[in-house]
């Protein structure tokens, strides 16, 4: 881990290019999709990494894909705005900062906290971005009021919409490809209700399901079979996104159906909605460089 140094400046301030800064605020769910977003952006000077405690896997993904990162440490508000003064002489000058959050459910328990924890992420990131983006779909609905919450922010907040402007609900809804792909799949399952994973949903499914309250623990992890039991889920579909960066993807969608008794289905996603969003946003401020 680096503790990013604000006190250098260029020895030739004429020639500088001030920085454009994105920063990416992302549940850890979905820290594959941005790992294919980097990984073919030649374009990025830097891509930072906030050290939280949930961004050793992101660093491993990048390094595993040869995609160059650093994790830094900013410590308080002061080293935030020192942020914003960082230049460099060359280049297309653009900083990718990624803050990868915690997995925090939507139960009724859980809520507030991933409330405040992407709250306070945004108010963190503000402080010395160009622009935002959020990977979190509605989550329940705790985000539904998120951007008239910050309409004061000077940098655009840029949320997970889908091709005819809709906010995607949840992560499930956003890997899809939005509210209508997510109808035409529900559509063609035909009725049999169905627990759709994602290849990180897959690998923390465990903690998933514990975060979204199906279980006390997990110790107690058998206490979640009755939830889905009631909910009448009869199968699991494996959302093939095409991307590779989890390993096991396969074994634990297997553990997960036999856990619970279920069968196993297949369905196709795209990365469209992800790389629209992410290219929206770095031309709108590459365009006013």
């Amino acid at each position: 881990m680096i503790d990013f140094d604000f006190s250098a400046r260029p020895e030739n301030p004429e020639k500088e290019v001030a920085m454009k800064v994105i920063s990416i605020i992302s549940c850890k769910i979905f820290e594959d999709e941005i790992v294919h977003l980097l990984e073919h952006d030649k374009k990025v000077d830097e891509i930072l990494i906030l050290n939280n405690g949930s961004s050793e896997d992101i660093v491993r993904k990048f390094g595993e894909v040869g995609v160059p990162c650093r994790e830094i440490a900013l410590k308080d508000l002061e080293t935030h705005r020192s942020f914003k003064s960082l230049q460099q002489k060359e280049g297309s000058g653009l900083i990718l900062v990624l803050d990868i959050l915690e997995i925090v459910g939507t139960g009724p328990k859980q809520r507030a906290r991933l409330k405040m924890n992407i709250y306070d992420a945004i108010l963190k990131m503000a402080l010395f971005s160009d622009g935002l983006l959020l990977l979190y779909g509605l989550c329940g609905n705790v985000l539904k009021d998120v951007e008239k919450d910050f309409k004061y922010l000077k940098c655009p907040l840029v949320l997970l919409r889908d091709a005819e402007g809709e906010i995607a609900d949840d992560c499930i809804c956003a890997t899809l490809g939005g509210k209508k792909a997510f109808m035409e799949v529900t559509k063609n399952l035909r009725g049999e209700r169905t627990f759709m994973l994602t290849p990180m949903w897959a690998a923390n499914w465990e903690k998933m399901v514990l975060a979204n309250g199906f279980a006390r623990s997990l110790e107690a992890l058998e206490e979640s079979k009755l939830i889905f039991k009631a909910a009448k889920y009869t199968q699991v579909a494996k959302i093939n996104t095409g991307l590779r960066y989890q390993h096991n993807f396969e074994l634990r969608v297997r553990e997960f159906a036999a856990f619970y008794e279920f069968g196993i289905t297949e369905i196709k996603a795209e990365q469209a909605i992800f790389e629209r969003c992410y290219t929206e946003l770095k031309q709108s401020l590459m365009t006013h460089f």
